[in-house]
């Protein structure tokens, strides 16, 4: 039966030779934190100065979302997109006197449609195999054209000679190159070169949201009576990005009506307007209350502004963990800086959120106390589209 690293070792440049190490699932055996590229991981704000982003700039700490503004409030979230990935060091390669790791990944972005209180379902979907090679692997041509003419000599080799590529229609749908030169990588961390694996895929999930995003714009599904939650950060560094330019900044403009909804967050990130750090505001906050909304500008995005604010999504209190367990980080693009968001717009989506948050998943994730259900019902959909770990390594 035909093995994808068979091809790959009788496939390549130099006669690189692999070493048929075992295979193993990263996301078990290594929870790993890719910080060096695109993540959901908040960096150092480049200004820090507490600045008010929302058009009530009274001098206070917190706001509460009365329960008549949470009862009365108009729904403005129909669409839920999250993306995840599955990572895999399926075997090591020799090139040179080096030794590199082969990672594989399967990745699956997702977005779900709720037209009215009884209907949810499937908007959009996208289901990848990719693989991260050493950029060592190829040193002729375009990346992304040898990609292309790789990925598909090496799908007709599978279809010809793996009857299960050939049934279930399983392809690969790219191959990554993660740099070997050292440059950008702690050369005292000795699992370097497999972050940096891993970060390509990372980097192909977060293009193939942001795709999906404009793909809703283009058919017209966003607008000021139909909003996105997008589970996590809204900051996407265009530097570790396949997509030109041009494009980036443009889709930058699909996020008019897009809110990002982060569970965890670094509770240090900002300062208040006093230059006091949030964290112990956002730990002693009340039920359905939120912090003031701040300006953030992330380096991590080009010099982008959003609007950031915490929200306490949950009046139980007996369940809580940590001050956090039910504290959910709420991010919007400011696409001008100058002009304030309303603050009325904010309390609205807080209350959206509040009431996104019942029912609750309670025992389905150690982090339901952070969940929209909503997003929790995405997440879940996701997950289902991945094939069986044992069944995808089988591949390699």
């Amino acid at each position: 039966m035909g093995k994808i690293l068979e091809y790959i070792e009788q496939n390549n440049e130099s006669g690189f030779h692999c070493y048929s190490t075992k295979k193993v699932s990263l996301d078990d055996s290594d929870r790993e934190t890719v910080t060096s590229e695109n993540s959901d991981t908040d960096t150092a704000p480049i200004d820090t100065s507490g600045k008010i982003a929302e058009s009530d700039a009274r001098r206070f700490n917190t706001v509460l979302i009365h329960n008549s503004l949470i009862i009365n409030t108009p729904p403005y979230f129909k669409y839920f997109l999250d993306g995840s990935r599955h990572t895999y060091k399926v075997d090591d390669i020799a090139i040179g006197n080096k030794i590199f790791p082969i990672v594989a990944g399967q990745i699956v972005v997702g977005c779900c449609h709720r037209p009215d209180r009884d209907t949810f379902k499937k908007a959009e979907l996208c289901t990848k195999i990719v693989i991260s090679l050493p950029k060592l692997f190829h040193t002729k041509g375009k990346p992304e054209d040898f990609s292309r003419f790789y990925c598909q000599k090496l799908n007709e080799y599978l279809k010809a000679n793996n009857r299960f590529v050939a049934s279930r229609k399983v392809e690969i749908s790219k191959i990554v190159f993660y740099r070997t030169d050292g440059a950008g990588l702690d050369p005292t961390d000795k699992n370097r070169f497999k972050n940096s694996a891993i970060a390509q895929i990372q980097n192909e999930m977060t293009d193939e949201e942001q795709l999906m995003v404009n793909q809703l714009c283009v058919h017209k599904r966003l607008n000021d009576e139909s909003w996105l939650i997008k589970d996590g950060s809204l900051q996407y560094n265009p530097r570790f990005s396949s997509i030109d330019n041009a494009q980036w900044n443009n889709m930058r403009t699909n996020y008019q009506s897009v809110v990002g909804v982060s569970k965890s967050f670094d509770p240090d990130l900002l300062k208040n307007y006093d230059g006091k750090k949030l964290s112990q505001i956002i730990a002693n906050l009340k039920p359905f209350e939120r912090t003031k909304a701040y300006k953030y500008v992330s380096e991590h995005s080009n010099g982008m502004t959003f609007a950031v604010w915490y929200l306490r999504l949950r009046k139980e209190e007996n369940f809580r963990e940590t001050h956090f367990s039910d504290v959910v980080k709420c991010e919007m693009i400011m696409f001008n800086p100058a002009v304030s968001i309303k603050t009325s717009t904010i309390d609205a989506i807080s209350a959206n959120l509040i009431r996104e948050a019942y029912p609750v998943c309670f025992g389905s994730d150690s982090r339901w106390g952070n969940h929209l259900y909503p997003v929790f019902l995405t997440e879940s959909f996701c997950k289902a589209q991945y094939i069986d770990s044992n069944i995808f390594l089988s591949l390699f």
